[in-house]
């Protein structure tokens, strides 16, 4: 139960469910590292009693993950394992990514959907987090704590929070995030989600800003190395699908046309492929999706678009234009994502969230949906790490 789930130029992302010894070998080119089994995840669903996680035959312990530097770029290396009663077998066959070309102008990260307050994960809310000790504090934090010092322990130089910030958008949970986000030790910007208009009252903006996180009412851009940041406002009060007017993608377009290269549009929603959502949640309808990337590959056909909302892992390519869905930070797999900007294009990596207690969280949020959303979330290696050159305009 062993595999790779990020890949970088230098380094991979190693990830288990369970261990098939106490203690291991992994060993990748001319890099290798002992690990040591965790204890097993305990599941805590409303009404019943905890029990840990069920573990394949012939494995032990629990979930957890490293990261292994030292690779070369765009070289095919074995991944291996071996250990004392443990033969040496293949575990994965990867090859690290090509570095975009040109020198590397600037790193920033970015997460979203982090729902913090909510009572539980699941269609009901019917997982919950009840095995951790009080003082660690409630999953949705814990969550949000170990994402943020993992991206700029990468070496994220800004973070970006993509929206849905809290849970139900009331003063309380404002005040929490803002107070929160004051803290990180990088330059943090934000946009909103759905989740920031569940309370049709309260406007969060206000409280964010006392804490220093700024966000206009109209759409805004921000100029770093390499790249100019372009973000959007697409939620609707009470509603769970977004909106991209024209008045908005004139905005929109006239920024990423203004920008002295390439540029990153940040979402919260999705832009779907039709009229009609054909998968769950809503996010900007086909029509008006279709209308902003049209003039944004006119305007900037550099351009790079970024969304959460749907918690899950995607990849797709309009024309020129690279679109990603990005998952959460507190459910299955748990993440945040990189970006290494570069004078000839971006590379993405999106990580899963290491820290012990917090993944053996999002190990249990795995048995959402049935189990589904283990298959559903994570999407494909090639969804979640990539390279991307830059076009011509």
């Amino acid at each position: 139960m062993i595999s790779v789930f990020a890949v970088e130029d230098t380094a991979i992302q190693v990830i288990w469910s369970a261990l098939p010894g106490p203690h291991v070998r992994l060993e990748i080119g001319d890099q290798s590292l002992e690990v040591v089994a965790p204890p097993p995840a305990i599941l805590q669903r409303r009404g019943r009693r905890p029990v840990p996680l069920p573990m394949p035959p012939g494995t032990m312990g629990g979930p957890g993950a490293v990261t292994i530097d030292g690779l070369r770029p765009d070289t095919s290396y074995d991944l291996t394992v071996s250990g004392p009663g443990v033969a040496r077998r293949l575990v994965e066959r990867v090859t690290t990514l090509r570095p975009p070309p040109g020198r590397l102008l600037d790193r920033f990260a970015t997460i979203n959907d982090l729902h913090l307050a909510e009572p539980g994960f699941g269609a009901r809310h019917e997982i919950e987090d009840r095995w951790p000790l009080p003082e660690q504090g409630p999953y949705t934090w814990r969550c949000l704590d170990a994402a943020i010092d993992e991206a700029v322990g990468w070496g994220a130089r800004a973070l970006v929070v993509k929206g849905d910030m809290t849970a139900g958008g009331g003063p309380a949970e404002f005040e929490a995030v803002g107070e929160r986000l004051s803290r990180v030790p990088v330059p943090v910007r934000a946009t909103l989600g759905n989740h920031e208009f569940h309370d049709l009252v309260t406007d969060g903006r206000p409280i964010l800003g006392r804490y220093g996180v700024d966000i206009p009412r109209e759409p805004w851009a921000e100029d770093r190395p390499g790249m100019r940041l372009v973000y959007a406002l697409t939620p609707r009060p009470g509603q769970r699908s977004g909106v991209v007017d024209a008045q908005q993608r004139a905005q929109l377009v006239a920024l990423a046309a203004q920008a002295a290269g390439p540029a990153f549009m940040v979402l919260h929603h999705q832009p779907q492929r039709f009229a009609f959502p054909t998968e769950y949640p809503p996010g900007i309808e086909g029509r008006q999706a279709r209308a902003l990337l049209d003039d944004l590959a006119d305007a900037n056909p550099a351009i790079f678009v970024a969304s959460g909302h749907t918690h899950r892992h995607r990849r797709r390519r309009y024309g020129p234009i690279e679109l990603v869905e990005v998952g959460s930070t507190k459910d299955y797999p748990g993440t945040w994502t990189g970006y290494a900007v570069h004078e000839g294009g971006i590379r993405q990596v999106v990580r899963r969230i290491a820290a012990p207690d917090v993944i053996a969280w999002t190990e249990c949020t795995a048995r959402a949906v049935g189990g589904i959303w283990r298959l559903w979330s994570p999407g494909r290696l090639d969804d979640r790490c990539f390279s991307h050159r830059w076009p011509t305009r």
